[in-house]
This record gives structure tokens, C-alpha cells and sequence, in this order.
């Protein structure tokens, strides 16, 4: 293995965890003459803090320690969140195949028995080196992709197929739901002075809608909500799916009221013309959720009489306030003061609620208060 200090790019490292003064000697001085770096330890004490404090890219063990058997250092790698990738070569005089096969099940790659072929040692550590740079190499592309996925799939549906994935991609279902609707009260003229006479940027339009939006799916995801994909000025939002949870109105109302509160701060930073006041409106109802779409698009999503009336009602919902349908209010009452909404439209059928500005227990200022005393 020719060295790579001359094209900048650091030799791989070894370390060698061997009790034999004169046998670790001759390894390192094997793999040294081959282009590695390498460390030495002679316990397995040493050798775990040299895993820490060197980070190698193998491990030479021998099983035979002072201090504990090799076995357990092997172990204690594999059963380590940051290290249980490294690959482990037993070196070893054990010729049984018993101890051996502690080691692989242990989670060692692979194993040399003494007395070795320094050809054969060479030979395998750098296969599992090798191996050890795909590994490296899938984790990174797996690690993009998700990145990926996260800018455009709603991060409790991407919680969901990882924990209970037949909860995403099984069939639909009926399942009651607590909705929470948005409406941003300025953001429709804002858009048609960019579309008409382009005295607002849309650049400058689509960065405010973004912070807004911004705050909007952080106060979403805190109480474990799924964003939907935004419809003309409503954005809405559903608690108990992908995940079921028993407490899905309480969750709702409680990231409304924060909602309300990180918008009213948002503000403080925005010029007057791009500061989107939300009205807010809850809804409580049976919907159709599951994957919706064909073999060649599918998106997660809920669908119902009870998703279509909490959009239409969003649209009558005053800038500023929280509305309550009487479902929702009736999973809700007693949480908090709620008043009937007086000021509602005449051609309205059903009465609304409406949350007081007021301090109260769910309300964010009053958490506040409660940590500082």
C-alpha cells in the first residue's frame, strides 16, 4: 500500500491493541512500512481511551489482555453509537474455533490466527477498510437524502415511517381529528400589488411569507402536529396523525396559542407592510386519512367534510383572534376562557368561540411564569 502523505490526503489509521511488547512491534512496524499510522496500546483501558482521543479507522485486537478479555473491548466498540462501525480484526493465538466465533459474534469483521502472514494481515485489513469506506460513503448518501426529504416532507410523517411506518403507508382510515387553520391577514394584497404593478418584490414578498411560515411549522411541530401543504393564503395543520395521541385538541390549542405569540414577536422585526397577522381557527372531526394519489405521485393527507369546513371557516377568522368550533370548544372547555364570538357573520350556522388575549394556564406568557418562579 503506497503512502498518501504526498497527495494531501491523511493514511489511513490502525490501532493495535496487543500486550506483547515485541509482537505489537513487529505490527507496527509492518503496517507502519505499508503507509498506515498506528497506534499502540497494551490494555484495554489504553486501548478505549485511544479510541476516543485518536479516532482510527480499524482495530487491531488481540484477545488475550491483562486487564479484560478482548472480547469485552470488542463488545463495548460494537454497543457504542459513534464507534460500532470501526471495523475489528482479532489478532490472536487462540486456534479454537470457539473463541473465534465469541469474536464475530462479539461483532469483530474479521479475525488472523497466529502465528500470521504479514501478506494475509495486510491483505484483509485492508478489506475491512475498504468496506469501512462504503459504509462511510451509504451513511453520507443516506444522510443527504434525509436532509433531502426534510425540506419537503413534514418531519412527524418522516417520525411516523421510522417508528410505525404502517401508521403512513398502510390503508386509509377513519380517524377524529383536531385542525387547526390559518389565514394571514394582509398577505392577499401583498400578493396582488406584486402581481400588478410590482411595487413589492416578490422576492421580498416570498422571504416575509417564509419567517411567518417558519414560525408556523415550529409551533406546529412542537406539540407533534403534521403541516399540509399550504392553498391559497390557508395553511392548515392536523393533530393525531400520522401518530395517534390522546391528548390531539389540548396539543392543537396549545400551538395556536404560542403561534399567536412568536407571530406578535416576529413582528417587532418586519416593516409594517409585510407583517401577515394569522386568524386562527379549531376544528375537532372525523376525516379520511392515509396516502392519497397514484403510482406515480402520493402525498399523506386527510380528507372530509371536517377538513373542508375548518378551511371555509378559517376564512372568516379575524386577524389576531383564536376561534373554537363547539367540537372543538367542548374537547377543550374549561382549559381556558372562551367567549361566544358575537361578531360573527349572520349567514353563520354555528356558533363559534371565541380565546380571550388574556393570561391563562395554557397561555405561553403564563408557562413562562411559572418556570421563572
Amino acid at each position: 500500500m503506497a503512502s498518501s502523505q504526498g497527495r494531501g490526503i491523511r493514511p489511513p489509521r490502525v490501532l493495535i491493541v496487543e500486550d506483547n511488547p515485541n509482537e505489537a512491534r513487529a505490527l507496527h512496524d509492518l503496517l507502519v512500512w505499508n503507509g498506515f499510522e498506528v497506534a499502540l496500546a497494551a490494555t484495554a483501558r489504553q486501548g478505549w481511551s485511544r479510541l476516543r482521543s485518536w479516532g482510527p479507522d480499524a482495530v487491531v485486537l488481540d484477545l488475550g489482555l491483562p486487564d479484560a478479555d478482548g472480547l469485552t473491548l470488542c463488545r463495548a466498540i460494537k454497543s457504542d453509537a459513534q464507534l460500532r462501525d470501526l471495523p475489528v480484526l482479532i489478532l490472536t493465538g487462540r486456534s479454537a474455533v470457539r473463541e473465534l466465533v465469541e469474536g464475530l459474534r462479539a461483532g469483530a469483521e474479521d479475525y488472523v490466527a497466529k502465528p500470521y502472514d504479514p501478506r494475509e494481515v495486510l491483505a484483509r485489513l485492508q478489506a475491512l477498510l475498504r468496506r469501512g469506506q462504503r459504509i462511510a460513503s451509504l451513511k453520507t448518501y443516506h444522510l443527504q437524502w434525509w436532509n433531502f426529504l426534510r425540506a419537503f416532507v413534514p418531519s412527524p410523517i418522516l417520525q411516523a415511517l421510522q417508528k410505525a411506518p404502517q401508521e403512513v403507508v398502510g390503508p386509509a382510515r377513519m380517524r377524529p381529528l383536531s385542525i387547526l387553520t390559518v389565514t394571514w391577514g394582509g398577505l392577499r394584497e401583498r400578493l396582488r400589488e406584486a402581481a400588478q404593478d410590482g411595487r413589492l418584490p416578490a422576492g421580498t414578498l416570498g422571504q416575509a411569507l417564509n419567517r411567518h411560515l417558519e414560525v408556523f411549522h415550529t409551533s406546529i411541530h412542537a406539540e407533534g402536529g403534521s403541516p399540509a401543504p399550504m392553498v391559497d393564503e390557508v395553511t392548515m395543520a392536523w393533530f393525531n396523525i400520522p401518530l395517534p395521541c390522546p391528548d390531539h385538541a389540548v396539543r392543537a390549542l396549545r400551538a395556536a396559542l404560542v403561534l399567536r405569540e412568536r407571530i406578535r414577536r416576529l413582528h417587532s422585526e418586519l416593516p409594517p407592510g409585510l407583517r401577515f397577522v394569522p386568524g386562527i381557527l379549531l376544528h375537532r372531526g372525523n376525516a379520511l386519512v392515509g396516502l392519497m394519489g397514484g403510482s406515480g405521485y402520493r402525498h399523506y393527507g386527510a380528507l372530509g367534510e371536517a377538513v373542508e369546513a375548518a378551511r371555509r371557516l378559517a376564512l372568516i377568522a379575524p386577524p389576531g383572534e383564536i376561534l373554537l368550533t363547539p367540537t372543538f370548544y367542548e374537547a377543550v372547555q374549561g382549559l381556558l376562557p372562551a367567549q361566544p364570538w358575537t361578531e360573527a357573520p349572520a349567514f353563520l350556522r354555528i356558533p363559534l368561540y371565541r380565546v380571550s388575549t388574556g393570561s391563562h394556564p395554557l397561555s405561553p406568557s403564563s408557562s413562562t411564569e411559572k418556570r421563572g418562579r
